[in-house]
Order: C-alpha cells, then sequence, then structure tokens
C-alpha cells in the first residue's frame, strides 16, 4: 500500500518513517515537512540515512497535499503539531482510503472542548463522529470499518490502559476521583528548540507541569467516563513514559470478591491482578506484571509494547495500577501504525516489534 506522512521531520513522524521501512505492507511514497521541505530525510535523521527512504526529499505539506492522487497514495498519516491536521484532513480524505492523525485534532468527541483545551474553533466537528479512536485494545472492532483515525498520545494511552479496566469492570469506587502520575521523557514535546528542552534545562531535574489542569486529561476523563485528577512530569531521559494511577476500590468489588473490609493486601492484588490480567488476555502488545512488580520504562524501549502492572496498599484502601511505554512508539507511531494494520485488514502487528533494545 502507497503511504505518506505529513511532518516527517520531526520525531512521530521520524518514527513512522522507522517503522515503514521494516513494514512488509507499507511503501513510503512522500513525505512533507514545515521548515525541513527540501532536505532529505537521511540529512536531517542520521538513522534513517541507510533506510530505503534515506534519500527521499521532503516537501511542504501543501505539495504533499496536491500530488496525493498523483503518488497514488492510499494511506496518510498526519504527525503535525495540534491544529493543522484539522484543515487538512477534509480536504484529503475523500481521495484516500485511511487517514491517520497522531495529533489531538480529531479525539476529542466535544467540539466545544476544541475552543477551551486548544484555543481554536474545529473546523470540521462533523468529522468528530466519524473518526473512530485508535486505542486497538479497546475499539479493534470499530477500527476494522475506519477511514479517519484519531490516534492517542503518549500520556493519555499510559493512564488510559492503566484506570479503563477498572472502570469497566466496576471496580473503582463511585463518585471517587482516581489520581494519574504520569513521568515522560523529553521527546514527548518534540524537537523544536526550547529552553525547556536544552540538556543543560532537564539534566539532573525532576518537575511538574500543567498544574492548572493539563489539556490532555479532557481526553483521558473521556475514555474512561469519569473526572481524574492528571499531574505529568517530566524526567531527564529521552523516551519513556511510566504512569502510577491510584483509585479506591468500590466496596461492592471487595463484597463480591469475599473481601469485605479490604485487609488482605495478598488476596485483594489477587484479586485485583486476576481482573487485569482477564482484560488484557490475549493482546498481542500488552504485558501484564506479576502483582507489585513495577514495569520499566526501558524494556519498552523502540517496542510497541505496554507493561501494566497493579498492586495494593491496605493502609490507605487504595489500588495502585503502573503502566509503562515507549512514548514514540506505544504512545504515538506505533500504535498508529497498529491501528492502521487493523482498519486495513492486516496483521494487526505488521512493522510492530515486542521486543525492547538494552540497556
Amino acid at each position: 500500500m502507497r503511504v505518506v506522512v505529513f511532518g516527517a521531520s520531526g520525531y512521530a513522524g521520524a518514527e513512522l518513517v522507522r517503522i515503514i521501512a521494516g513494514h512488509p505492507h507499507f511503501e513510503l511514497v512522500g513525505a512533507s515537512a514545515g521548515s525541513n521541505a527540501g532536505a532529505e530525510i537521511g540529512a536531517i535523521y542520521p538513522h534513517l540515512r541507510h533506510s530505503p527512504y534515506g534519500s527521499m526529499r521532503l516537501v511542504g505539506n501543501e505539495e504533499l497535499a496536491a500530488s496525493i492522487e498523483t503518488l497514488g497514495a492510499e494511506v496518510a498519516f498526519f504527525a503535525m503539531p495540534h491544529t493543522q491536521a484539522a484543515s487538512l484532513v477534509p480536504r484529503l480524505l475523500g481521495s484516500l482510503r485511511l487517514a491517520v492523525d497522531l495529533s489531538a485534532d480529531f479525539r476529542l468527541t466535544d467540539p466545544r472542548l476544541y475552543e477551551s483545551v486548544y484555543g481554536f474553533v474545529h473546523p470540521a466537528p462533523e468529522l468528530l463522529e466519524q473518526a473512530v479512536y485508535g486505542l486497538v485494545e479497546f475499539k479493534r472492532g470499530e477500527l476494522a470499518k475506519a477511514r479517519l483515525i484519531a490516534a492517542p498520545g503518549c500520556y493519555v494511552t499510559a493512564a488510559t490502559l492503566a484506570l479503563f479496566p477498572f472502570f469497566d469492570r466496576g471496580i473503582v469506587a463511585p463518585g471517587s476521583v482516581p489520581i494519574a502520575n504520569a513521568v515522560s521523557g523529553i521527546s514527548g514535546a518534540g524537537r523544536s528548540a526550547k529552553l525547556g528542552n536544552l540538556f543543560g534545562e532537564i539534566d539532573s531535574d525532576v518537575s511538574a507541569y500543567g498544574l492548572g489542569g493539563h489539556r490532555h486529561r479532557p481526553e483521558i476523563e473521556q475514555n474512561v467516563g469519569s473526572p481524574v485528577l492528571f499531574v505529568p512530569h517530566l524526567v531527564p531521559m529521552t523516551r519513556g513514559i511510566l504512569a502510577t494511577c491510584y483509585f479506591d476500590i468500590a466496596p461492592d468489588a471487595l463484597q463480591a470478591a469475599g473481601l469485605e473490609d479490604g485487609s488482605s493486601r495478598t488476596l485483594v492484588e489477587e484479586m485485583l491482578h486476576s481482573e487485569l490480567e482477564e482484560f488484557y488476555q490475549g493482546e498481542p502488545f500488552i504485558s501484564v506484571l506479576e502483582p507489585g512488580e513495577s514495569p520499566h520504562t526501558k524494556a519498552t524501549l523502540g517496542t510497541n509494547m505496554a507493561i501494566v502492572s497493579v498492586s495494593y496498599d491496605p493502609a490507605s484502601g487504595k489500588a495502585v495500577v503502573l503502566s509503562a511505554l515507549d512514548n514514540m512508539v506505544k504512545g504515538a507511531s506505533g500504535q498508529a501504525v497498529q491501528a492502521a494494520n487493523v482498519a486495513l485488514g492486516l496483521d494487526e502487528g505488521a512493522g510492530l516489534t515486542r521486543v525492547s533494545m538494552y540497556p
């Protein structure tokens, strides 16, 4: 299938090029950039120089858009900053078999949220109903019929994978507000040269941000159907997300398991672990660790894997769910390809790997 990538000079776009280079069913026939238009992919990213597309010259976004039919492109990935795909996708959707957007432009179902969260009036609100959310583990059936996919990002994916199974099974106490604390590597901020992204600024430093309400919070709440307190943190590593989520356990769930007093850490953990393991049974890119075992971000490096685990703190009565993934793969480009594979009727794991690089 002939594929194009909009925004190929950003980190997510470059990761798409890397994955497509090893994909058995995709051929990259065009790629675009903003300020890097005119450069070869391999000149911007040396690790792609010896890929099949190292000598491909990037064109401007409008030039690529105008040549979709000439190139015979069937699939387009949009790895562009928020707000840009919202105006580009509606113009091109009729010429494509599938459009996959990696930004937030089609993730939210309520168009009014784009004004309050992202500061723009959505130019194609009718497409919000057509877009299928690209978290395969929850939307596999809907994705099989999709023409427009809204691929979720790293923070939202990590938090949703941790919390959703327990909401779905009625284990989160009604009326309680779960907490999602997540740490991210600096690549999640993109490739632009911002002061806060410089090595001298982030080295040996950890900080929280978005304390007034991060823009991805409404998306997490949309996914789990409940208010969530979300606090992101920046840590001095290149790749990776680790989300640590806490919630109160519903008394009815404990009662149904014969654990009304919740005093036995082992028994409650076994119950929570069993629910998590059963929910993700058979999922090729989800690994459920034993109760109390912590996932490591480095175990996901370069892979489309998400590693989750759950433990229980009897002193507070709270469950603790952890979720680790590579923010550039399962948290961005890999997830977009996984969703595209399902929509196109291909092997879900085509072009993706489960085995990380180490050390």
